[in-house]
């Protein structure tokens, strides 16, 4: 436990440091052009990424009363978000995620985001303390523990599962 604390201490900490954002490689299983290792939502409104984020952001309408709810939790918890560009499930829900937290009001320095090779791996952070399994993953922590995590598919709805976890907390 006092790892994973010690680790998402230094993956926050380092975030303004980072410098192999936004990293781009050819992946052959893949077959095309993926994103690896730490990344933001403005290389995912670039092509070849913006063709599948702005159709399903820009198509998600998340549930207002939700929204309400979730803005009282604003500024309260960070989310680490590990996916795969190449993942449909990824295409899917990573843009549907980021739509909800822009309406709830989020803070984009509690978010880091982090992108998976086809084998789930990433030689720039190490995620395996992380236990990521399948992609997307959505890590909600409050100060530095884990309160929930979101994992490939919401059971409810984006919105609704997030505000599951946070007023359980």
């Amino acid at each position: 436990m006092k790892k994973a604390v010690t680790f998402v201490l230094l993956l926050f900490s380092m975030a303004p440091f980072a410098q192999n954002i936004n990293r781009r490689i050819v992946d052959e299983k893949a077959k095309g052009e993926i994103l690896i290792g730490v990344c933001n939502k403005e290389v995912l409104l670039q092509a070849p990424f913006s063709d599948w984020f702005k159709r399903e952001y820009e198509s998600y309408i998340p549930d207002g009363k939700a929204i309400v709810q979730l803005k009282s939790f604003a500024g309260k918890w960070k989310v680490v978000i590990v996916f795969g560009t190449w993942c449909s499930d990824s295409q899917l829900q990573v843009p549907r995620f980021l739509k909800t937290i822009d309406n709830a009001g989020y803070l984009p320095e509690s978010l880091k985001m982090i992108c998976l090779d086809s084998e789930k791996k990433c030689d720039d952070v190490d995620v395996t303390g992380m236990k990521i399994d399948k992609v997307p993953t959505f890590i909600i922590y409050s100060g530095n523990k884990e309160i929930g995590r979101i994992t490939e598919t919401p059971a409810t709805s984006m919105e609704m599962d997030l505000l599951n976890i946070l007023q359980k907390q």
